[in-house]
């Protein structure tokens, strides 16, 4: 728990705490906690449209399973990236980046959720905490990927923009694959329509 306050406080003194310990399963809890938040969050966004239960308990698991599961994978992404790019760490250091950063987003999801729970004109409110924990996540991970990899800012910005942009490529890569599965189906509606 003092890790989290850390996180919002002094987030440097958390950082070189993370540098010293190499606390793979404290890291591990904070990450758990993360997606748990964020589940929280869209539990709470879907039983306002839903009134179905399971559908709420569903998107929560889901989002907890999914986040946990690319959280996992991104971290192995930012070790191999930044070690490219002449940084010195270990799986260890993605992790850590990536959950230190993350932690204060998903609480920011989490405020704001409740706050529309209690009225709509609090998303003004919501707005404020999200883009002020989003800059905090933002911060974080710039500086955690500077200390631990030891690497400047420059290559820190370069490992960043390359992780957007394979995300970006494979989000597109995917869309165009699933949607080339559906085009026979579209061609025989669209024949079918015309007859």
């Amino acid at each position: 728990m003092e890790r989290l306050k850390e996180l919002f406080k002094s987030p440097l003194t958390a950082i070189n705490k993370a540098k010293r310990e190499k606390n793979t399963n404290k890291t591990l809890l904070i990450l758990i906690l993360t997606w748990i938040l964020f589940g929280l969050s869209f539990f709470i966004i879907v039983i306002k449209t839903s009134t179905i239960i399971l559908i709420s308990v569903g998107t929560a698991m889901s989002v907890f399973l999914l986040g946990f599961l690319a959280s996992i994978f991104c971290a192995y992404l930012i070790e191999t990236i930044m070690n490219i790019l002449g940084g010195r760490g270990k799986y260890y250091e993605g992790l850590t980046s990536l959950t230190y950063a993350a932690f204060p987003i998903s609480l920011g999801f989490l405020i704001t959720a409740l706050l529309s729970l209690i009225h709509p004109l609090l998303g003004i409110i919501g707005f404020i905490v999200v883009a002020i924990t989003v800059a905090l996540g933002l911060s974080i991970y710039f500086k955690s990927i500077k200390e631990l990899f030891g690497t400047d800012m420059i290559t820190t910005l370069i490992g960043f923009l390359i992780i957007v942009y394979v995300f970006a490529i494979s989000v597109y890569a995917i869309v165009i694959l699933s949607a080339s599965q559906f085009l026979p189906i579209f061609k025989e509606l669209t024949v079918a329509s015309t007859v």
